[in-house]
């Protein structure tokens, strides 16, 4: 139950308060928490879109929705993709990519590269038919979560040193994957059904050719790239649920 309260308390604003300070165990056993925590994002998002159905337009109720996606993980997992598209956008060699990334100062691209990413959203959801919003907000949030996990499992760090990725990559045990694995095929399964056959394999090679671009560039992932690669998805998915549901 630790474990999960730690993804609660790094994945949300929640006011989480743990006895006791977080360790690395801590967060090693958190990781496979990480799409339910995902499942709770989502829940809170398609009940805050639904609740606001009845009170102000479809328009409005997508753009709120969208940024609480954001505000609802403190900014966190956006912030990662600000720097990453800063750091990968320079053009300068690895040390000084990685550099970029730390710094957290948003570049001009960076900014333009997440106005870009929110309007995609927002046109998603506006777009997506009435009944399946809900739904498509729990897939999305989960998938996303999932992503972090699988990071975590396939790919090195890019870092020399220190790092908050560093406390995740590589520490995924057996038993939390599974477990991770077994959330999202049920989430997925649930939401899309039989999709789920076309659903999976598409945000796998999404995962895939964006981490295998962060290989040759970096030389593996920082916590800053999980993080990017969650919100792209995101948008995936919801993107697979207007073609698909």
């Amino acid at each position: 139950m630790r474990g999960f309260l730690v993804a609660l308390q790094f994945l949300t604003i929640l006011p989480v308060r743990l006895k006791a300070a977080v360790s690395d165990d801590d967060f090693s056993s958190s990781i496979a928490w990480f799409p339910a925590v995902g499942l709770i994002v989502g829940f809170v998002l398609a009940f805050s879109y639904g609740a606001l159905s009845y009170l102000f337009p479809l328009p409005v109720v997508c753009a709120f929705v969208t940024a609480l996606g954001a505000l609802f993980s403190g900014g966190l997992h956006i912030d990662g993709f600000i720097d990453t598209v800063d750091g990968i956008a320079s053009g300068a060699d690895k040390k000084r990519m990685l550099e970029i990334m730390r710094e957290g100062r948003p570049g001009a691209l960076g900014l333009a590269a997440v106005v870009l990413l929110f309007l995609s959203k927002y046109a998603l959801l506006i777009s997506l038919p009435k009944g399946t919003v809900e739904v498509s907000l729990v897939a999305m949030s989960v998938f996303s979560r999932g992503s972090f996990v699988a990071a975590s499992i396939f790919y090195p760090y890019a870092r020399e040193g220190d790092g908050l990725g560093k406390r995740f990559i590589g520490k995924v045990k057996r038993g939390g994957a599974v477990m991770a694995a077994l959330t999202l095929l049920a989430v997925s399964a649930f939401v899309f059904r039989l999709n789920a056959l076309i659903l999976i394999p598409v945000v796998a090679a999404v995962f895939l050719a964006c981490n295998h671009y962060f290989m040759k560039k970096i030389g593996g992932l920082t916590g800053d790239t999980i993080g990017a690669v969650g919100e792209v998805i995101e948008a995936v998915v919801l993107a697979i649920a207007v073609v698909l549901i």
